[in-house]
């Protein structure tokens, strides 16, 4: 551990955060970490120390659809509508010059994490700062599961805070209710906390293969993000908790027409600075997403756009194209 000449408070740090907006807060020792935890080589990589794990709410009371006659729209998952992990990080580098200000602490010794290859999810579960549901997102009283986890990594103890330790799965807030897992459209949750990748539309969404025909059904009128677990789950209900922020602001939903016009660097350039804007998402992607959503809508104000995409040299784009137009020309199952 890096000595330092300070000592930090778990009440001073949580005050940090909750004045930079952050929801719900907790804290970590690595001390007593699990074994498959403190073995993971992201974590090994940190040595010991303390993390800090935050929430910011990614819910906002708002239409989740703005198609208008004429111009149907694709829908977009709220933690991707505007981009809640730039702003959770653009807040804890003020949390940041906070510390190195104030208690000396160098800047290259602190580790901002969000959206990471850290495992958050089962850090925050240790850290006490929500629950495991069985649909394997972690779940807060009065969040849901809509929000972004985020967090800083100390290379020394926080006064306050006790070693972790304890089990990383639990379904505190589930009992017996099995919402989620008979919402999923493709059946990706056959067991209380098992999420099946290779049907899971979120995981899928992002993948450069062509979706199956039940998959491209399921898919419905999306663009980005499948949310059919989330709805169904009874603690997203009655949420009031929002976040402020324009940050890489794409909406709830898109224009088809729009979308379906753009060339593939368009549509990079559309979603540069938003969620959508990381390495893993291929903008060929998007472009199948938003011809599946096209052919599920079956709007004949789509076919020439939808048909145009029929040429291309890309197999991933032109299969999904093919298979719309067949969708809008059919108008029915």
């Amino acid at each position: 551990m890096v000595p330092f000449d300070t000592e930090l408070h778990a009440e001073e740090l949580e005050a940090l955060l909750r004045d930079q907006g952050f929801h719900r807060v907790a804290f970590l020792s690595t001390n007593g970490l699990p074994r498959r935890l403190a073995g993971h080589p992201q974590i090994s990589a940190l040595g010991q120390g303390t993390f800090l794990l935050a929430a910011l709410s990614c819910y906002r009371r708002e239409q989740d659809d703005a198609s208008a006659p004429g111009d149907p729209h694709a829908l977009v998952a709220p933690f991707a509508r505007r981009n809640y992990y730039g702003e959770a990080v653009s807040r804890l580098k003020t949390v940041v010059r906070t510390l190195c200000t104030d208690h000396g602490l160098s800047k290259q010794a602190l580790r901002i994490f969000c959206n990471s290859r850290l495992p958050e999810k089962p850090l925050a579960r240790l850290s006490g700062l929500g629950s495991f549901g069985k649909n394997t997102l972690i779940l807060i009283p009065g969040m849901g599961s809509l929000f972004v986890i985020a967090g800083l990594f100390l290379p020394l103890p926080v006064a306050g805070v006790t070693d972790s330790g304890g089990p990383n799965v639990s379904f505190d807030l589930c009992g017996t209710c099995r919402a989620c897992q008979d919402a999923c459209p493709v059946g990706a949750l056959p067991e209380a906390g098992r999420l099946d990748e290779k049907r899971c539309l979120q995981a899928l969404c992002t993948e450069t293969v062509p979706f199956s025909e039940a998959f491209r059904r399921a898919w419905g009128f999306r663009f980005y993000g499948c949310q059919s677990c989330q709805e169904a789950c009874p603690h997203n209900r009655a949420l009031s908790l929002e976040t402020e922020t324009n940050l890489g602001e794409l909406g709830p939903s898109l224009s088809l027409k729009r979308l379906l016009s753009l060339s593939l660097p368009e549509l990079k350039e559309v979603v540069r600075g938003t969620a959508l804007a990381r390495f893993w998402i291929p903008p060929r992607t998007l472009l199948r997403n938003a011809l599946i959503a096209a052919g599920n809508h079956r709007d004949p104000v789509l076919l020439q756009a939808v048909v145009n995409h029929r040429s291309s040299r890309d197999p991933l784009v032109a299969k999904a194209a093919d298979w719309a137009v067949k969708r809008i020309e059919c108008g029915h199952d």
